[in-house]
């Protein structure tokens, strides 16, 4: 995918690389809220109560945080279902609310997963390259079993941060992103997730 490099030379990507989905999926969700609660103009999705008990669900809520819409992002399950699969219609509208929110000149995007439609060239692909085109900077989670898929997405040129790394608030830090308001409530949460 090829990416309009700006001013800088260098898109300003980071993937947080995890292997726990459900740890990701409570930082990602965490540093989303925060950000936006610590006023940061932040658009993208991130899982909608990720916190909650843990048990295997196929609901797969996310929220775009622009916006404040739920989404429902799987597909109806039949009985014989032995999985989740995530409805590529209701993937199509959570990018065109990001889309629509670009409009509105976000300091961030934080997409909560580059998944399997993202890495067979689809899902919110399109939504990350826009980002980057238009100098947003961008916070995406990345499945370990995804990272050649993505660095081959990304030309190589995203930073990576595993999950539990202060690298994720460095590099929040070095764009001004609120980081200094943000850290001392999710740092917590970073380190604990390792």
């Amino acid at each position: 995918m090829g990416f309009n490099l700006g001013r800088t030379g260098r898109p300003s990507i980071l993937a947080v690389v995890y292997s726990d989905g459900a740890a990701a999926c409570r930082m990602i969700s965490d540093l989303g809220y925060r950000l936006r609660d610590a006023g940061v103009a932040v658009a993208g999705i991130v899982p909608y109560h990720a916190t909650r008990d843990g048990t295997p669900r196929c609901d797969m809520e996310v929220e775009e945080l622009a916006s404040r819409i739920i989404l429902q992002l799987a597909e109806d399950q039949t009985p014989q279902s032995t999985g989740c699969r995530v409805d590529p219609a209701a993937m199509q509208d959570a990018a065109a609310l990001i889309a629509s929110a670009f409009q509105k000149c976000p300091e961030l995007l934080i997409v909560n997963k580059f998944g399997k439609l993202e890495a067979d060239g689809g899902g919110l692909g399109d939504v990350i390259t826009e980002a980057v085109d238009l100098g947003i900077p961008v916070v995406v989670g990345v499945p370990e079993r995804h990272i050649k898929r993505w660095r081959e997405f990304t030309n190589g040129l995203a930073e990576e941060a595993m999950i539990d790394s202060p690298r994720v608030q460095q590099w929040l830090a070095r764009r001004g992103l609120a980081a200094q308001r943000v850290r001392s409530s999710a740092e917590p949460m970073l380190n604990s997730a390792a």
